[in-house]
């Protein structure tokens, strides 16, 4: 019997130490996750979230707010969006552009001449186009479409006289990236080898050479493994093409975290040939960000010591002399980065300033200001290597889109009168900006969006945002007019530009990502108690939303300061960090927040971790969750671990916890209604 019993002791041990084997293996804790299994049991923690989806819709539905907000969100969406154009090209004489109308609220293909003749050329039956690709010569025009709200896609080739498709269709399509060769027969393209099979993260991210009438399968890969040695060729980067008279240039970047980039030289005339040779000429190191390639020039923007930009040139014909700079400022971000005929053109922050510049090749140190309307941002620039002139697009946060034509020779700057501008539906509101000092001192953007003359008496319904990861800006790139469903209830619309964004240039960046990410929670904290104590709100009118990796800042923001909150939202969030390696895109995002299999690392990633920082015993205030169950980016567990875990704590209180799952859905959703509908509620604004 005693054999017996330490037998059974010694098995027992041995399966313990198995289990904390397998639970150092995957970083540490999940041995005590209660809600571990949701990351494994895919069938199971989808049927629950779409349970819980399907109790949450029927709560929400039976509000009185429900009816109307969607019936506001309709007229809204429809209101002065006749029609929506984007993605404008010139070539030549032509102009090529997308276009939806309230008739037609999908992409369709369009031409129209100097005359101002339009042309309708592609009304796809099925799938969206999200790209376009005129020829040089314009007789041809290449588009990039997706079916089934896929990020893989393909390419094709409609000939613009006649609106006939030629017989190429090329699939495996992650980005684009498609630049014509000069002869106009045959283009450049970037694909996934293994795109169609489902296991992207498998494939090989490379350049290929098309020629029209071919078989896609024979098409040469020009830039890639058989070209460059050591070559990782994976999921996480962009490549791009770039190509002058003499020059072929090709750009590789992380398609996530870190926007410095290696470059890599050729000739053009070895672009046809089978292992032609590329020459690394810039590294990541060397903080280059973007480039222009201009005749047997190029030109680089670089990240400096001053939290700003550098642009310089590069002799090509003579790459080891010394750059030239050409202009460099403080502490501000580059927006806007395009070249035309004769001329650069560059919009950017300088030290909180807003500029809007061009730089002509003639004299690249008589740098013009081109004057832009007070409070407002360049959007877009559309410009070709054609054409002196150019268009680009200028609004702010509660001023409408316009685009504008600009000749350098005249300066002179008018309505292009490509879309109709209506600015009244927004006539009584303004945004103004904040400074708000963070935990160590430094000042924290704070744009706030309201009606005019709004009194401060401490109770004004507040929603206020933010996302702050992959320097990436929050600023006014879209006017959307449905944000009026909330600001015409009173309430305040508050975005938080906390560190991690790009709004102050790359140390802005840097100050809010991997050791510095608590950097962003603590902003975000700030300036929701600004809100509070310069009695813009008060915490029972102040609701909060984030995204994807604005995620973190919403989840941890709620776990560690509840009681500043009425209610949050976050859709397709990241909130589970100490597990940053089990989602699909996690890897890549070691760069941006640290790697679990990193000791220092992993605890940093602990301490901001939403899900792990929630506490027992604390009275969290109602949360949305928002996901999509096609999510090839952050797995839907995440949402769901934590929802499940706020239930558990808050288990006595009821319409506490609600989610809103979709199977068809990926990562890029939106449900704006059910969101306003639930802030709402939670803030009591009737209807």
């Amino acid at each position: 019997m005693f054999w017996l019993k330490k037998f059974f002791f010694i098995i027992i041990v041995f399966l313990s130490l198995v289990n904390c084997i397998s639970c150092v293996s995957n970083n540490s804790y999940s041995s005590v996750d209660s809600y571990g299994w949701m990351e494994t049991e895919k069938d199971l923690t989808n049927n629950w979230l779409l349970s819980e989806s399907n109790r949450s819709m029927k709560i929400l539905e039976k509000l009185d707010l429900f009816s109307s907000i969607e019936k506001r969100f309709s007229e809204l969406t429809d209101y002065g969006t006749e029609p929506i154009i984007h993605n404008i090209r010139l070539k030549g004489d032509n102009t090529f552009y997308l276009k939806r109308t309230n008739k037609h609220p999908y992409n369709r293909l369009f031409v129209k001449d100097r005359f101002g003749k339009e042309r309708l050329l592609v009304d796809p039956p099925v799938g969206y186009i999200y790209n376009l690709y005129p020829s040089n010569d314009g007789k041809y025009v290449a588009y990039a479409i997706s079916e089934n709200d896929s990020e893989i896609s393909s390419i094709k080739v409609i000939n613009v006289k006649t609106r006939a498709h030629l017989a190429d269709s090329l699939s495996g399509i992650t980005v684009s990236n498609l630049v014509w060769a000069n002869d106009n027969l045959s283009f450049f393209y970037h694909r996934n080898n293994f795109a169609d099979s489902g296991n992207r993260k498998s494939g090989t991210e490379e350049l290929y050479l098309h020629r029209l009438g071919s078989n896609s399968d024979k098409d040469l890969a020009i830039f890639g493994k058989a070209n460059i040695e050591n070559y990782q060729a994976n999921i996480d980067q962009y490549t791009y093409l770039s190509l002058s008279a003499n020059w072929a240039v090709v750009s590789v970047e992380s398609s996530i975290s870190g926007d410095t980039i290696d470059l890599y030289l050729t000739d053009s005339n070895s672009l046809n040939l089978e292992n032609k040779h590329w020459k690394k000429i810039i590294d990541r190191k060397q903080k280059v960000t973007n480039f222009l390639l201009r005749d047997d020039w190029l030109y680089l923007a670089k990240y400096n010591n001053f939290s700003g930009y550098t642009l310089s040139r590069l002799d090509l014909n003579h790459i080891h002399y010394q750059e030239e700079k050409i202009i460099e400022w403080k502490k501000g971000e580059l927006t806007r980065f395009s070249v035309s005929k004769d001329a650069i053109y560059l919009a950017y922050y300088d030290s909180g300033k807003y500029k809007f510049v061009t730089i002509p090749f003639a004299d690249l140190h008589n740098i013009k200001s081109i004057p832009v309307s007070d409070g407002n941002e360049v959007t877009a620039i559309f410009s070709s290597l054609d054409n002196k002139e150019i268009l680009f697009t200028q609004q702010n946060w509660n001023i409408p889109p316009k685009i504008w034509q600009y000749d350098p020779d005249s300066q002179l700057i008018e309505d292009s009168k490509i879309i109709k501008t209506d600015a009244s539906l927004f006539a009584d509101y303004e945004s103004e900006q904040k400074w708000v000092k963070s935990n160590d001192g430094e000042l924290i953007p704070l744009t706030l969006i309201h009606r005019k003359g709004i009194k401060l008496d401490g109770n004004n319904p507040t929603w206020l945002t933010a996302y702050g990861a992959y320097g990436e800006n929050s600023y006014p790139n879209y006017y959307d007019t449905t944000r009026l469903i909330w600001l015409e209830k009173g309430g305040i619309i508050a975005i938080a530009h906390v560190r991690g964004g790009g709004e102050l240039g790359p140390k802005w960046h840097y100050d809010g990502k991997g050791k510095n990410k608590i950097n962003s929670v603590n902003d975000f904290i700030k300036c929701a108690k600004y809100l509070i104590d310069h009695r813009y709100t008060n915490s029972s009118k102040l609701v909060i939303s984030g995204a994807s990796a604005g995620g973190i800042v919403i989840g941890s923001a709620l776990a560690r300061h509840p009681e500043l909150f009425a209610a949050a939202s976050i859709t397709s969030g990241m909130l589970n960090m100490s597990r940053l390696d089990q989602i699909p895109i996690g890897s890549v995002n070691f760069a941006e927040f640290g790697s679990p299999f990193n000791k220092q690392e992993f605890k940093n990633l602990q301490t901001i971790d939403a899900y792990l920082n929630l506490r027992e015993g604390v009275n969290y205030p109602p949360v949305m969750l928002s996901v999509g169950l096609q999510d090839a980016r952050v797995s839907p567990w995440q949402s769901a671990k934590f929802a499940a875990r706020l239930g558990e704590i808050n288990r006595s209180q009821n319409e506490n916890v609600f989610i809103i799952a979709n199977q068809e859905d990926g990562h890029f959703i939106n449900y704006f209604i059910d969101m306003m509908v639930f802030f709402m509620w939670k803030t009591n604004i009737s209807d």
